[in-house]
């Protein structure tokens, strides 16, 4: 007749399946680690695209969504951040951006910009040409401003801005 399994046997076998739970967990963990690192590492390896909007008038917080948007596709590989009005552009490497949408006029049936960009160690500052949106017979409304950003990123040949991973 078999013998029952003592309690020694009994916590033995707790204790290599404690072990083994505890390996797998660790493990993972270590793993979930890595793979954050590793996160972490490409997204610093990616090429910074620095940017400031305009304020102080009513939609400018819509037409810089629009900016940054317009910014997401034409740089697809780059990191999007937007600086405030007093933060300094930080340093740049070679494959980093900084740019700039500049309002020179707003009013509620005009828009004039123009866009400012400094490309990677490059001290110098570029200047674009100064594109006006008008409208005579209604108010400027948020949704121009895709087209017009496009038309001035366009006009203002910034460097080519493509995924760099291709």
């Amino acid at each position: 007749m078999p013998t029952a399994p003592t309690v020694e046997r009994r916590a033995a076998a707790r204790y290599a399946v404690f072990a083994l739970a505890m390996g797998l967990f660790t493990g993972g963990a270590m793993a979930e680690d890595s793979k954050n690192a590793a996160e972490g590492a490409a997204q610093t390896a990616r090429p910074l695209l620095a940017y400031r909007c305009p304020a102080g008038f009513d939609t400018a917080e819509e037409l810089c969504r629009a900016f940054r948007t317009l910014l997401g596709e034409a740089a697809p590989g780059h990191a999007l951040r937007r600086l405030g009005d007093s933060e300094p552009v930080p340093a740049l490497r070679d494959s980093d951006l900084y740019v700039a949408l500049v309002a020179e006029r707003h009013g509620a049936h005009s828009l004039t910009a123009r866009i400012e960009w400094r490309a990677g160690t490059d001290t110098d500052t570029v200047t674009g040409p100064e594109i006006s949106l008008d409208s005579s017979d209604t108010a400027l409304r948020p949704s121009m401003y895709p087209g017009f950003l496009r038309e001035l990123w366009s006009l203002s040949a910034p460097p080519a801005l493509g995924d760099p991973a291709e």
